[in-house]
């Protein structure tokens, strides 16, 4: 079974929604991942972490991969990538 939509429990208790299932991901901070639903901010769910892998080309050279889709920073050969607690990390495959 799926979980169905949810999202941090810190986004939660702020009084902001789960956003509907898919949701892109739009900022990011210590509380969760964020995205809109109607012009109002909601919490992504994280239940489908395969969501967040990255290509093996980044942990093969000993880099995590990012755990949610940002700004790219730099590109090649590897993939793109985004720093995440300022260290450069393999953005995921779905971004």
């Amino acid at each position: 079974p799926t979980s169905n939509n949810s999202c941090s429990e810190k986004i939660l208790k702020q009084g902001y929604k789960c956003c509907p299932t898919n949701c892109q991901i739009v900022y990011a901070d210590n509380d969760g991942t964020w995205g809109v639903d109607n012009n109002q901010w909601c919490g992504c769910g994280n239940a489908d972490s395969s969501a967040n892998s990255c290509s093996s080309s980044f942990t093969s050279q000993g880099y995590k991969c990012c755990s949610y889709c940002s700004t790219v920073y730099y590109t090649d050969d590897s993939g793109k990538w985004g720093i995440e607690n300022g260290n450069w990390c393999g953005l995921p495959s779905n971004c």
